[in-house]
């Protein structure tokens, strides 16, 4: 089995864009250009577009990385993927990146779509556009691919399939990090045909306000979402938290999924708060990004990448948040840096939704 390399070079700070708000976006971006995050992530859901979302932002910016975080498989066929993902990526001067996800079933019902089985679908896809990116005459660089990461099944077919993981902020329960995810990372490696360099992007729940108690309630509503969600049940088995998840999706179903997340958010301890988000003041966000930082070095991880709490909140306050999380966990402005900067590699010299 291959073993985790060491990530030498200094770990990649970026942000993803988790929310329905998009006239911010280009000034939140260039805000983080100018603050010297590495790069900005956007999001899909239902009445968005990730990819209409980056390219706006791209042509808006001149160093920052972009990228989709994520863009649903699902929703456009291999060929239409490929081009539009190529044309953003001339478009950006080589700093586009695109992120795939199969989404959950829920989602996949809601679009009216099918892919299934998840892992395997995913992995087809992202051959398909690999192959559409070698046969396009204009693309010297295709853009790096990523999928979203979580279960095992998917993880190992992100590893063997794709040039780095998307980590989902759950992921970061250490018990399926280092029981689940990781193996899961190791054994799609050593899988790879090729020695090219992955790359692991970890999603963390970042909340930062001077009342610290207001940025842990806002980390606690974005728990709150993901765990009543039953694809993520997985996460929290063996756990010492089990018990959380059940409650959460108990009371959401009670309320017959009703209830705000605000509503939810007592039902979330705080052990729960500190192994899975940074959340607190400026000062304690500092502190825990930089001691996460650490240990994920020491994972192989090469970017971590702060999540705006966006459940239940208002546009104002997340807005605020946003800048808030580029002002105070920014690394500072820094020169261009090369698109990739893995450490990863496939095949058997190294290691590491649905």
């Amino acid at each position: 089995m291959s073993e985790l390399s060491t990530v030498t070079g200094p770990m990649r700070r970026s942000l993803v864009f988790a929310t329905d708000e998009l006239e911010p976006l280009v000034a939140l971006a260039l805000r983080a250009e100018k603050a010297g995050l590495d790069r900005v992530w956007t999001t899909e859901y239902v009445h968005r577009d990730a990819v209409a979302r980056a390219l706006a932002i791209a042509l808006a910016t001149e160093r920052i990385g972009v990228a989709t975080g994520i863009a649903y498989a699902f929703t456009r066929l291999p060929l239409a993927m490929a081009g539009l993902a190529a044309d953003v990526q001339r478009m950006s001067g080589g700093r586009f990146a695109l992120g795939i996800s199969s989404g959950t079933r829920g989602v996949r019902r809601w679009y009216g779509a099918e892919f299934d089985p998840p892992a395997p679908s995913i992995g087809a896809y992202a051959d398909a556009l690999r192959a559409a990116w070698a046969e396009n005459p204009d693309l010297q660089l295709p853009p790096r691919l990523y999928a979203a990461a979580l279960n095992p099944i998917m993880t190992r077919t992100v590893a063997r399939t794709c040039d780095g993981a998307l980590l989902h902020a759950l992921a970061l329960s250490r018990t399926h990090l280092h029981e689940r995810v990781l193996p899961a990372l190791r054994e799609g490696l050593a899988e790879r045909s090729d020695e090219a360099p992955f790359e692991i992007a970890a999603w963390c729940i970042t909340s930062i306000d001077e009342d610290e108690e207001r940025a842990r309630e806002l980390a606690r509503r974005q728990l709150a979402f993901y765990l009543s969600t039953p694809s993520y049940s997985t996460v929290t088995a063996g756990t010492s938290w089990d018990s959380v998840a059940d409650d959460v999706r108990r009371a959401f179903d009670e309320s017959g999924r009703k209830a705000s997340w605000g509503e939810l958010s007592s039902l979330i301890p705080d052990a729960v708060v500190d192994e899975l988000t940074i959340s607190g003041s400026p000062a304690v966000a500092r502190e825990r990004a930089l001691a996460l930082e650490e240990e994920l070095r020491e994972l192989g991880v090469t970017e971590l990448v702060f999540q705006l709490a966006g459940a239940d909140v208002a546009a104002g306050e997340l807005i605020a948040s946003c800048e808030r999380i580029a002002d105070v966990l920014a690394p500072g402005p820094v020169s261009p840096s090369p698109q990739s900067t893995g450490a990863l590699a496939g095949g058997t010299n190294s290691e590491v939704s649905e």
